[in-house]
């Protein structure tokens, strides 16, 4: 009885949080008329809602600091692996930040009005014709100080590895100038048991209708996840081949980590 009453409640309380942060974000489009003051409104919006769901959710979150307390600076591309829709609550949780995604995330019915409400900002992975066009956008983004966050796998994995990085987008952090600063977000510890194979296949969300998957994601106490931030890397004197090899090599072997434990 005791867990049916959680899971109704996380299910209402979980709506009622997404009604209030449209709400907000609604609001915000019409007062907010300049298009970059808008944005910097929709992340610190999204930063203050996105611990309330994660509580909701039952995600705890330890994050491991290998900045010497910098944390993630203005103007820094974050690259990040990619497991779950939690990742981006996770992030969003950390400090404000925008999200890149693809043009299919913006088509769907409810992640895409969510994405669009955080300020996500959509390119079109498979037109060479307007890679150069999104690429000064972010480029632009990232010169007036938002913290843009990629997630180079272009999907979710299934947990067991990550997918290879798309190297295209890192281009924006080379022509502003700045940083890409590597994240491993790993899956820990379900209901209070490690997260080996089969209880993973339950965390990560990977060809999975969205619905389906956290409302079964409801039915568990609690999933502990750990975040590792890695010292940025200057890319204004680095190739673009160099930086995602060298974010793909740290982020990979941070969560090699945690799958050689189990």
């Amino acid at each position: 009885m005791k867990k049916w009453i959680r899971w109704l409640f996380r299910i209402a309380a979980s709506l009622t949080l997404a009604a209030c942060y449209a709400l907000v974000s609604c609001t915000l489009a019409i007062l907010v008329r300049d298009f970059n003051q808008r944005l910097h409104w929709y992340s610190r919006s999204t930063n203050f809602f996105t611990p309330v769901i994660l509580k909701i959710m039952g995600v705890r979150v330890n994050i491991v600091d290998h900045t010497g307390g910098q944390g993630i600076r203005p103007g820094t591309l974050v690259v990040s692996n990619h497991l779950s829709y939690k990742d981006i609550f996770i992030l969003s949780s950390i400090r404000p930040m925008l999200f890149i995604s693809s043009v299919e995330l913006s088509r769907t019915f409810f992640l895409g009005r969510m994405a669009r409400f955080g300020g996500t900002v959509f390119v079109e992975r498979r037109s060479p014709a307007r890679l150069r066009q999104e690429i000064r956008q972010l480029s632009d983004l990232l010169g007036q100080d938002f913290v843009l966050t990629l997630f180079p796998e272009a999907g979710t994995s299934d947990g067991e590895g990550l997918l290879p990085f798309r190297p295209a987008l890192f281009q924006s952090a080379i022509e502003a100038g700045t940083r890409v600063q590597p994240v491993c977000i790993r899956y820990c510890a379900l209901d209070g048991r490690p997260v080996d194979s089969a209880r993973r296949r339950q965390v990560v969300w990977h060809r999975t209708l969205f619905i389906i998957h956290i409302l079964k994601l409801f039915t568990h106490s609690r999933v502990q996840a750990e975040v590792e931030i890695f010292r940025p890397i200057n890319a204004a004197d680095k190739s673009r081949k160099d930086i995602t090899q060298q974010s793909l090599r740290l982020i990979q072997d941070c969560y090699r980590q945690e799958l050689e434990r189990y």
